[in-house]
């Protein structure tokens, strides 16, 4: 069986730094994905290089590691927030891109109260 090159596929940081945040926010509890890094995150993490659209991402040979800052709303657990979040941006990560998810960090920036909802 012959294959065919027809070439390579890359995926721009800014591709995956967007699909693991859309994947954070359809977590209940997750108020928002800041845009921006706590200058305290690169503390807590490390060797954060790469940062697009809050998001950081350190990229090796074996695959991704990804730092995701948070914000959770009042109310919920934060362990279990944090969790569901990794959880899915690993999988929502690996699934549309191929790529291998090695670490998901979760920094959480703040508890906010939700705004009641006027009729």
């Amino acid at each position: 069986m012959d294959e065919q090159n027809n070439g390579s596929i890359k995926i721009s940081e800014d591709v995956i730094a967007t699909i693991a945040a859309n994947a954070a926010l359809e977590i209940d509890g997750v108020a928002s994905v800041p845009q921006k890094l706590l200058p305290s995150a690169k503390n807590v993490v490390g060797n954060i290089k790469n940062v697009r659209r809050g998001i950081g991402i350190i990229r090796s040979e074996e695959g991704l590691e990804l730092t995701v800052q948070i914000v959770v709303k009042n109310g919920y657990k934060i362990p279990d927030v944090s969790i569901a979040v990794q959880t899915n941006v690993k999988d929502t990560v690996a699934n549309m891109t191929g790529i291998n998810v090695l670490k998901t960090n979760i920094i959480v920036a703040g508890v906010i109260e939700e705004k009641a909802k006027t009729e």
